[in-house]
Parts: structure tokens; C-alpha cells; sequence
């Protein structure tokens, strides 16, 4: 009898945005190819309670848990949930709690990644009000602190301030909404998919995203409606390519950028690496974004195919790693 995977996924409602509708369609496809690869499967939804879970998994004590769960509360506490699998000593598919942890707070991340030497955009600290005046003139973004999947980032979130005053404001509002002010970079945006296969990291072909056809006015961003919105004009606009890779030495760039961000945040697992290439050449990185989504229409998975690898071979090489409880982290 195969090997028991329980596959635990958010509890999304019926009138769901269509970011959180995605993880009942990517639930759907990893299920499949599971079963047709003879694993016993069961789904089981997470909305927070941690009890009825941890009885659940000492009752049917699963080979593997396909962690699916990429909302709880946006992303701060998505640690939990590996955590707990290595409290009982369950494998779990994906980042440990430790990664998952340092990534989802993106001010903490950018904090580690200042001190690990890699280029992030710089970012408003409300509490140095004496650096503030260097942000001014300059084009900025206004984030989600704990959310992925760009929700809540759209043209309006890109602004300049004038002035001390019009900052303030803004800061003001950013921290009653957990969100964070940082620099806008104009340039090239990139996605480099990352996995730990039988223990070695892997850099998959990197993804490109272009805008093609847009305003002069238009802020060229991969925000909601891009990834989400099917009738958007910048979801038809926005397209992937894999031909930077051609452009060996940014190419090399980038890869060893993506690389310094998976040690410095203790990945193993899968992951994406989003950056910015600034005009002078410099890779700045957004956000490290670990077991993003593995749906079969996903960048990551698409960065995967284009390196030969089918959905089936991803899918099973990610409970292949759980299984054999295999890290890159020495």
C-alpha cells in the first residue's frame, strides 16, 4: 500500500478572492497526481486550530504532510505548521519553520539580508526620522508587511512625496495597516525558482516578466491584477520569458544573488527569489517567497518545465525530499 501524504490547505470560503480560490485548484492537481502516482491522500483544511491538528496527525501519524496552508493570518504565522511536524517528528514538504519564519515578516527579512550584504531596496524606518528626507523626490511603494501573492499592491501603491509632512502621512498610514514604505526600483523584474533536489540546491531557468504595451503612466509592477485578474489589462499584458538566461554574466548575477538568499534564510525545500535589476546592473531583492504556489499554470512551476521537468516529477520530488528528510543546510 503506498505511502500516506495528508495534504493540509487553508480553509477558504465559497466568495474567496481569486488568490486564495487558486490553493483549492493547486489542492486539486497535487491530489491528483498523487493518487495516480499510488499515494493515499487526505485533505484536511487548517483554520487555526492547532490542537485538533496535532491530535489529528498523532492519531494518523501521515508519511508526509503536503503543506498547502499560504494565508493564516496572511503570512505570519505560516511557521507554525512546520513546526509542529518537527515537534511530533513528521515530515512536512517545503521550508522548515525556521526559513518560513524569517521570510514572511518582509521588514525582517530585509533587515537579515542588509546584514547578509545582499542589495534590497531601501527601506522607511519610522523610527529614524532623520533619514527620512532622502526618501523624498524619489518614487516609492507602499506593501503588505505579512501578505504574498501581491495582494494589496496595485498603480496606487507607487508614490513620491514633496515633503516631510506628505511622508509622514504616509508612514502613519502604513503602520496602523501593517504595510512598509521602500524605494521604487525602475528596471528589469525577475523570478528565480529555487528546490532542493536529492540535497542539492537547484537553480531553475530564470523568468523574466514583461510589459509589454504599457502606458507611459502605467507603473510597470506584477501587482493583483497582473497575477489574478484574467480580464486586466495588465494580467493580458504582462508576460514571462526565460531568454535573460542568454545574458550570461547578469544571468550569473542573479543566480548567485538568489543563492545568498537561500543560505542567509536557511531554505530548503522550494522557493522563489522576486528581484529588481536597477539601470546600473544591481540586483535588488523584493521578497523571498518560500513554498510559493505549485499550481500547474504557476511561474514556478513554469520555470521547472522550462528546464525539462514535468508537473508529475515536481510534485513527487517535493514529497521525494520530505520523505528522505534531506536539507541543504550544513
Amino acid at each position: 500500500m503506498g505511502k500516506y501524504i495528508l495534504l493540509l490547505h487553508d480553509a477558504v470560503d465559497v466568495d474567496a478572492p481569486p488568490d486564495e480560490q487558486d490553493t483549492i485548484l493547486q489542492l486539486t492537481q497535487i491530489d491528483e497526481e498523487l493518487i495516480a502516482a499510488g499515494f493515499r491522500t487526505e485533505c484536511m483544511a487548517f483554520a487555526g486550530d492547532l490542537v485538533s491538528l496535532e491530535i489529528h496527525l498523532k492519531e494518523h501519524t501521515p508519511d508526509v504532510v503536503f503543506n498547502l496552508v499560504e494565508t493564516f493570518h496572511g503570512a505570519r504565522f505560516l511557521h507554525i505548521i512546520p513546526a509542529l511536524c518537527e515537534k511530533l517528528g513528521i515530515r512536512i514538504t517545503g521550508a522548515g519553520a525556521t526559513s518560513l519564519f524569517l521570510t514572511s515578516d518582509k521588514l525582517v527579512s530585509k533587515h537579515l539580508m542588509k546584514l547578509g550584504g545582499i542589495p534590497t531596496p531601501g527601506w522607511i524606518d519610522p523610527h529614524k526620522r532623520d533619514d527620512w528626507e532622502s526618501f523624498l523626490a524619489r518614487p516609492l511603494i507602499c506593501k503588505p508587511r505579512m501578505e504574498d501573492a501581491s495582494v494589496g499592491i496595485d498603480d496606487s501603491s507607487i508614490f513620491t512625496c514633496a515633503s516631510i509632512k506628505d511622508l509622514e502621512l504616509r508612514v502613519d498610514h502604513a503602520e496602523a495597516n501593517q504595510l512598509f514604505i521602500e524605494e521604487y526600483i525602475e528596471g528589469r523584474e525577475c523570478n528565480i525558482s529555487i528546490a532542493t533536489i536529492d540535497g542539492v540546491v537547484t537553480i531553475f531557468p530564470i523568468a523574466e516578466m514583461l510589459f509589454q504595451d504599457y502606458p507611459v503612466s502605467k507603473p510597470k509592477i506584477v501587482g493583483y491584477d497582473a497575477k489574478w485578474l484574467e480580464d486586466s489589462f495588465a494580467y493580458r499584458h504582462t508576460l514571462r520569458s526565460f531568454s535573460i538566461d542568454r545574458e550570461v554574466p547578469l544571468s550569473s548575477r542573479l543566480r548567485q544573488t538568489a543563492l545568498s538568499c537561500w543560505h542567509v534564510f536557511l531554505c530548503h525545500g522550494y522557493g522563489r527569489v522576486d528581484i529588481r535589476i536597477a539601470d546600473d546592473g544591481t540586483p535588488y531583492v523584493l521578497e523571498v517567497n518560500m513554498n510559493p504556489c505549485i499550481a500547474r499554470d504557476s511561474g514556478f512551476i513554469a520555470a521547472c518545465a522550462e528546464s525539462g521537468l514535468s508537473y508529475v516529477e515536481v510534485i513527487q520530488g517535493i514529497v521525494k525530499e520530505a520523505l528522505c528528510g534531506i536539507s541543504n543546510i550544513s
